[in-house]
């Protein structure tokens, strides 16, 4: 038939996906492969990349395992934005097509100039990976996903103590034998959740939390680091920077008085501890996150901005 009345074909839409104890771990697989199989020789990453003590960095320690595999760093501006003609111009002046792009997705938020960038890098006939370490319900909102894979860390987003899940959009990365398991051999599994209901949660919140903020704006010492929740936005929390006080013991008071925000990232991986990467230096020495999840009780956010501003304005060592 030219048409048939129903559809048939198996393969079409088929989601492949892979279950990880960690998003780092699909990563490290899917980008070994690529740099095995003489796919990719360099990778681009942002430069606002974390570490900590006791866990490692999420982004660098995966690659830079990889051998053979050289790492390019592209400069971040302020709000987590793209430096699209850095990125541009490391790109065109590596002189091959053998490389791939990595896209944070921080918080979140995806970068406002997003298609002009894999039009950008598709040009150059690169592969396009996103880190959606955040951005599990963005991912699923967004009108647009131009991405060959992408990673979750499906932990960050549900009720979970670990997992991790790799998604393969382009066929041509289907033929390696991941290490992953399929997503329905998992009970860590996020399609198990009302995800609708989670990510209007998480909007809801961010924008109640947003409304308070704003309508104090004059008087707080700390600003949001985004300036809107553009559509098909599902945020993993509400990122500031503080303007004033002493944000590590900040972060400390605020959880010992039942708030619990996090700092991400607070301290960059070695290779950024440099001036040419100064915008990302300012935010990481001044950010902190403020919870938005779907569990969060937003009754409490009034007496949260009190006790933030508060802690601003009296702990300055």
């Amino acid at each position: 038939m030219l048409i048939n009345k129903t559809a048939s074909q198996i393969v079409n839409f088929k989601n492949n996906d892979f279950y990880y104890n960690s998003a780092r771990e699909g990563m490290y697989d899917l980008i070994s492969n690529m740099v095995k199989t003489d796919m990719i020789h360099t990778i681009f990453i942002p430069s606002y990349i974390g570490w900590s003590p006791k866990e490692g960095s999420g982004i660098f320690d995966p690659m830079n395992k990889i051998k053979d595999l050289t790492i390019e760093y592209y400069k971040m501006k302020k709000g987590l934005e793209i430096d699209s003609k850095h990125l541009t111009d490391l790109i065109r002046n590596l002189g091959s097509d053998k490389f791939a792009v990595l896209l944070v997705n921080y918080f979140g938020f995806k970068d406002s100039n997003y298609e002009e960038l894999v039009t950008m890098i598709k040009g150059f006939h690169g592969w396009i990976i996103e880190d959606n370490a955040h951005g599990f319900f963005t991912y699923l909102y967004s009108n647009t996903n131009r991405s060959d894979a992408t990673f979750f860390s499906l932990h960050k987003m549900f009720p979970f103590r670990s997992g991790g899940m790799l998604k393969i959009r382009n066929k041509k990365l289907l033929d390696f034998s991941y290490t992953g398991i399929d997503m329905n051999q998992t009970e860590t599994n996020p399609w198990n959740y009302d995800i609708y209901e989670i990510a209007a949660a998480r909007r809801r919140n961010y924008l109640l939390l947003d409304e308070i903020i704003k309508n104090r704006k004059r008087d707080l010492p700390f600003e949001p680091l985004k300036n809107e929740l553009s559509e098909g936005a599902v945020p993993q929390t509400y990122p500031i920077i503080l303007k004033k006080g002493n944000r590590n013991r900040i972060y400390e008071q605020m959880n010992d008085a039942g708030f619990g925000v996090v700092s991400l990232y607070h301290t960059l991986i070695e290779p950024l501890q440099k001036e040419v990467f100064k915008e990302s230096l300012l935010i990481s020495n001044h950010i902190l996150n403020l919870p938005v999840h779907q569990d969060v009780d937003a009754s409490h956010y009034e007496d949260m901005i009190l006790l933030l501003t508060k802690l601003c304005n009296e702990i300055n060592a």
